[in-house]
């Protein structure tokens, strides 16, 4: 449950200067993200989470402003939301309010059962709240509660359906998006969840690979054949017809050569867990935690940017020798 959109945006000249050149990168990262809690309340077996034996903990006000102190940089927004639901912490709209005490806007990733009356009116109540993200991979029950294991499709729709009419009314400025992963069993349900999707009010659409971090995630990626036959064109003016915008980030057909930067993330971006780890992003997690390069608790954010480990990482991912990034759509 998580936003990794550091594709190429720029000139392969200009990423040189800008971050390549050097072992060690010119800037701080230009996006935070900082996990609320690695708890979750929902089982989906396309996360490896869900077979993660470790209990979790939520990540308190104090630590999280700690985790802000020892930021040496100045940040506008904050993504709120990591591998466990953000939800589930009780102490979530205190984190919200310590970045409003510091001018931070926030955005956040959910699985949107949590989204009570209640909860949605401390949402809207939150100015710098700025984007919420839901998940949804089925517009069919079956499909719906099999990826999201212990939600119910009615309570969910319900759920969203009032939230986006209370932001309508209360709160035109918040933005209110879907993220859909496709799989083999709903690749059959895309037309569906854009129609869902527009009817339930959501503002924006975005359809994404699985991320195959383990064997068991693996299963339900759909082959290149099968992601081939899917116009996702069609799909984006069938939104478009219903005030939806659809977007969607699928694997590559071909990998770029080496020394051409295939994915920004280890030099623009950094993953706070909820205990303190840095990773480089947040969609190589595994229950394996191999990509961890730090603990901010522990030890200074510049020493763990401009390390060894980091320098490793950012110099792998260059060469196309990342073991980890291999695995990843978005590389």
């Amino acid at each position: 449950m998580f936003d990794i959109s550091g594709r190429i945006k720029e000139g392969l000249f200009g990423l040189r200067i800008k971050y390549l050149d050097r072992e060690t990168p010119r800037r701080f990262p230009a996006e935070v993200q900082i996990e609320p809690t690695s708890k979750c309340n929902l089982r989906c077996p396309e996360c490896a989470h869900s077979r993660d034996s470790e209990p979790g903990r939520h990540l308190t006000a104090a630590d999280f402003n700690k985790i802000l102190d020892r930021l040496p940089f100045s940040i506008q927004r904050v993504m709120l939301s990591g591998i466990g639901e953000p939800l589930l912490n009780p102490y979530y709209f205190s984190l919200v309010e310590a970045l409003l005490e510091r001018r931070i806007r926030c955005r956040f990733i959910t699985n949107g059962t949590l989204l009570t009356p209640q909860i949605c009116e401390a949402i809207i109540r939150r100015p710098n709240i700025e984007y919420v993200v839901i998940s949804c991979d089925g517009a069919e029950k079956k499909t719906f509660e099999t990826f999201r294991a212990g939600a119910n499709f009615e309570t969910w729709t319900e759920f969203i359906r009032h939230f986006a009419n209370r932001a309508k009314a209360e709160r035109p400025d918040l933005r209110i998006g879907m993220n859909t992963v496709i799989t083999r069993q709903n690749l059959c349900q895309l037309g569906q969840i854009v129609r869902l999707a527009a009817d339930l009010g959501f503002q924006n659409l975005h359809f994404l690979d699985p991320i195959p971090v383990d064997a068991f995630a693996a299963e339900n990626v759909p082959s290149k054949d099968e992601l081939s036959r899917l116009n996702f064109k069609d799909l984006a003016r069938s939104g478009l017809l219903s005030g939806l915008k659809v977007t969607w980030s699928i694997r590559r057909d071909k990998a770029y050569p080496r020394l051409i930067p295939r994915c920004l993330q280890p030099w623009k971006n950094v993953f706070v867990r909820a205990n303190g780890d840095m990773l480089p992003c947040p969609a190589n997690f595994s229950t394996k935690k191999l990509a961890v390069m730090g603990n901010i608790f522990q030890e200074d954010f510049k020493k763990i940017w401009n390390g060894s480990d980091f320098r490793e990482y950012r110099r792998t991912s260059l060469t196309g020798t990342n073991s980890l990034c291999r695995v990843c759509p978005f590389y």
